[in-house]
C-alpha cells in the first residue's frame, strides 16, 4: 500500500501563514479529533460507489492527510475483456501531470547553478527567431512566454527535435513575455530540449537518473518504456481508440516534455508528496517547484486556485483515450487527492478528474454535500 513508499521519505510539509478560511480551518480541526477518519472514508465510499456504478469509471483514488492515507480505492477493471481489475499499482497514463517532471528536471539543472530562472532562449538556441530570443526559462514554466499552446495535429506525429524545435519557432506569438498567462504545450517541448542541450544526456535518460529513480517510482517512466511492465499497464476505455493504450503507440518529439508518461496511482502519490514537500532531488533549500510564477501558475506546472472557498495546489491531464488523472492539494485541510482513470464517466468525458474531485470529493471533505 501506499505506506510503505513513503518510509524513505520526511513529512515536513510547509505550512501556509494566511489559512483564514473559517470553514477550511473548522473542518480541518474536526479532522484532527478522528484518526481514523472512519467517518469520512464512509461518506466518500458510499459517493464514489454509487458514481461507480452508474456511470461505471475505472481507475484508482487515493486521498492523504500528511503521511497518512485516509482513503485508497480502486474501481473497474485495467483489461475489461480479461477482466484484470484496476490496482493502485496498475500503471495508466498520466496526461500533463507529465509536465511536472519537465518542470522538476529544468528546476534540477537550475538549483545546479548550469541554468537560471532568467536564462533567455538566445542563450541556449542562438539562432531562436527574434520574437523568441528573449524568452525565459520562468516564463515557459509558467505558460507566461506567450507562445502558443500547440505545434502539432496529434500526440502521435513521427517528429524529430529539430522538426518540433522548426514547428515552434515558427509560431506566431500569441502575447506578451510576462503579460499574457495561456497554457502551452509547445513550452514544455521547448523545455525539453533545453534539458536535453544543458544536461548533453538523452531527456527520458536525464528525467529517469534525476526524478524517477531516486524516488523509486518503479511503476513510472515513458511511452514504450522498456523498464514498465507492460502486463500491468491499465487499457484506456474512451475516444477513438477503446480498448486500446497510448504506451504502445510510442513518444516522439510531438509530444515529449508535454506528456506522453505513465505512471500507478501509488507512484503518483510519492512523486505529489515529494513535490509538496521540497523532497526532490534539487540542490536549493527552497522549494521551486512551488514557487509562484503568476497569477495562475507556481513553476512546477502546479496551478493555483481557489475552489468551493478553499486554496487548491492541482496538477492535472487527460487524454482522447479515456484516461485522466489528477493530483491536488489543499492546504487548508492538508488533504491530497490523487485520481487516476484509464476510462472516462459518461456525463463528464475528459474532464472526468476535474469533476470527480470538484463534485463529488470536494463537498464531502466540505462538508457540503446537500
Amino acid at each position: 500500500m501506499y505506506l510503505k513508499y513513503l518510509i524513505s521519505l520526511s513529512f515536513s510539509f510547509f505550512t501556509l501563514a494566511n489559512c483564514t478560511n473559517a470553514l477550511a480551518n473548522t473542518y480541518k480541526a474536526n479532522l484532527s479529533k478522528s484518526k481514523s477518519y472512519q467517518y469520512l472514508v464512509k461518506e466518500l465510499s458510499d459517493e464514489l460507489n454509487q458514481l461507480h456504478n452508474k456511470n461505471n469509471f475505472d481507475g484508482t483514488i487515493i486521498l492523504l492527510s500528511r503521511d497518512q492515507e485516509i482513503f485508497s480505492h480502486s474501481y473497474g477493471f485495467a483489461n475489461r475483456a480479461s477482466k484484470i481489475k484496476n490496482t493502485e499499482d496498475t500503471v495508466s497514463d498520466i496526461g500533463s501531470i507529465a509536465k511536472t517532471f519537465t518542470a522538476g528536471a529544468i528546476l534540477k539543472l537550475v538549483s545546479e547553478g548550469k541554468l537560471t530562472l532568467e536564462t533567455k532562449l538566445a542563450d541556449i538556441f542562438p539562432d531562436s527567431p527574434s520574437d523568441k530570443k528573449a524568452l525565459t526559462i520562468k516564463s515557459l514554466l509558467s505558460h507566461s512566454s506567450g507562445i502558443d499552446n500547440f505545434h502539432n495535429q496529434t500526440d502521435f506525429d513521427v517528429m524529430s527535435k529539430a522538426e518540433a524545435i522548426d514547428k515552434i519557432f515558427d509560431l506566431s506569438m500569441i502575447g506578451k513575455q510576462g503579460k499574457t498567462v495561456k497554457y502551452s504545450n509547445a513550452a514544455y517541448t521547448l523545455l525539453a530540449a533545453i534539458v536535453e542541450k544543458i544536461a548533453n544526456m538523452n531527456f527520458q535518460t536525464y528525467v529517469h537518473k534525476n526524478l524517477i529513480k531516486p524516488l523509486k517510482l518503479n511503476n513510472t517512466g515513458f511511452y514504450s518504456d522498456k523498464k514498465i511492465n507492460y502486463s500491468n499497464i491499465a487499457k484506456g476505455y474512451g475516444g477513438s481508440d477503446n480498448g486500446q493504450t497510448t504506451f504502445e503507440k510510442g513518444l516522439t518529439w510531438a509530444l515529449v516534455g508535454q506528456g506522453g508518461m505513465v505512471s500507478s496511482a501509488n507512484d503518483l502519490a510519492i512523486w505529489f508528496t515529494a513535490i509538496l514537500n521540497g523532497n526532490l532531488p534539487l540542490n536549493k533549500p527552497e522549494n521551486l517547484m512551488l514557487q509562484q510564477a503568476n497569477k495562475k501558475w507556481m513553476l512546477g506546472n502546479i496551478r493555483h486556485f481557489s475552489s468551493w472557498g478553499t486554496l487548491s495546489y492541482y496538477a492535472g491531464g487527460s487524454t482522447d483515450f479515456g484516461y485522466t488523472a489528477l493530483a491536488q492539494y489543499l492546504p487548508d485541510l492538508d488533504i491530497s487527492i490523487i485520481i487516476l482513470l484509464n476510462s472516462y464517466l459518461d456525463k463528464y468525458e475528459n474532464r472526468s478528474h476535474q469533476k470527480l474531485s470538484k463534485e463529488h470529493i470536494f463537498p464531502i471533505l466540505l462538508n457540503k454535500k446537500s
